[in-house]
């Protein structure tokens, strides 16, 4: 049995010990020092909070009956210093005891073990819980990042469409469409949050197109062609910098691919087309068509519904498109 593998080898992840025993303590500790775990320990909770309160742990492997203290109330202050945070808890045999447990599993609580426990039991209980507390922590990262990249994406899109009233919230109208038509298809969360993303930040690298361009209302010269067609990829680069962005990022990329394979940046066709890229195509072109540009007028609901329909199987994925424009419409309908 390894012991739970970090993104850096060389800092090994960082264990809380608390129990009242000396031996359960010394036993434990004992244990996980052999698979390379670092540990601290506490023999209650006033002694773990304070440690916590002056030390990133990756997990806390607790008794859960803590003298003076309610193990879940131990549990729950936790929380409130370090949200991301995994727990252990350590029981005893009694069915009591083991009640005692399951609560402590409602209230946070990655995994426990009963007393007597083997190494490998103690090992594949703390190796689970980092595991899941690691994708705690990635989600509670992405809805960071994801704060601060609507804000930025919102004034750099509001600066490019200043001159546009109408077209202000482009990119969140492309982003709730997505999210719907995503929802209709039946997506797991994740795939419809990811698509989400991409919806909103789908024309960020415009910030890398020359403001000219962006604005001009005659044909456009072949430089000019390329510069706007290398905006899915100036945006995919921007957003997958942020942690837990990759798949939006790769959607963003794709956005503009064709569903017969003459679209950009790759020539992709069909279903080598991300979904999620498929999905956003229709959504984009809708609000482009319906929305005030400077090169163009805006389209009725029922002009873009029919030229988008007109679309399938050379623009837009076939299978998708009646229950996309379907979605839209139901969309528009509760806004």
């Amino acid at each position: 049995m390894l012991p739970f593998q970090t993104s850096n080898p060389l800092s090994p992840p960082f264990i809380l010990l608390v129990d009242d025993t000396p031996s359960v303590l010394y036993s434990t500790r004992k244990i996980l020092t052999y698979y390379n775990f670092k540990v601290t320990t506490a023999r209650n909770a006033e002694e773990a909070l304070a440690e916590v309160k002056k030390t990133t742990f990756d997990l806390v492997v607790c008794d859960i009956n803590l003298p003076g203290r309610n193990g879940l109330d131990f549990l729950n202050e936790l929380k409130s210093y370090d949200p991301g945070i995994a727990s252990v808890v350590m029981t005893g045999s009694a069915n009591s005891t083991a009640a005692l447990a399951i609560e402590a599993m409602k209230s946070g609580a990655l995994g426990f073990v009963t007393k007597p426990f083997s190494n490998t039991q103690l090992i594949e209980s703390v190796n689970t819980a980092l595991e899941q507390a690691r994708l705690v922590r990635d989600s509670l990262q992405t809805e960071f990042y994801t704060g601060m990249l609507e804000n930025l994406c919102s004034a750099l899109l509001n600066t490019m469409e200043g001159d546009e009233a109408s077209s202000e919230g482009s990119s969140q109208r492309v982003a709730l469409f997505s999210r719907a038509i995503a929802t209709g298809l039946r997506l797991s969360a994740d795939e419809v949050f990811q698509i989400y993303l991409a919806g909103l930040f789908h024309d960020i690298g415009k910030i890398g197109v020359p403001d000219h361009i962006l604005r001009k209302t005659g044909p456009l010269t072949a430089e000019e062609v390329y510069e706007i067609a290398r905006h899915p990829e100036l945006g995919a680069k921007i957003v997958e910098q942020a942690h837990g962005m990759g798949t939006a990022a790769n959607f963003i990329m794709h956005h503009h691919e064709w569903y017969d394979g003459t679209g950009y940046p790759q020539g992709l066709a069909g279903t080598a087309i991300p979904l999620g890229s498929r999905i956003i195509a229709i959504a984009d072109v809708y609000e482009e068509l319906t929305s005030k540009r400077v090169y163009a007028p805006s389209r009725t609901h029922l002009e873009a519904i029919v030229e988008i329909g007109a679309g399938k199987g050379n623009q837009f994925d076939p299978e998708i498109v009646d229950l996309a424009l379907k979605v839209i419409e139901e969309e528009l309908l509760r806004s």
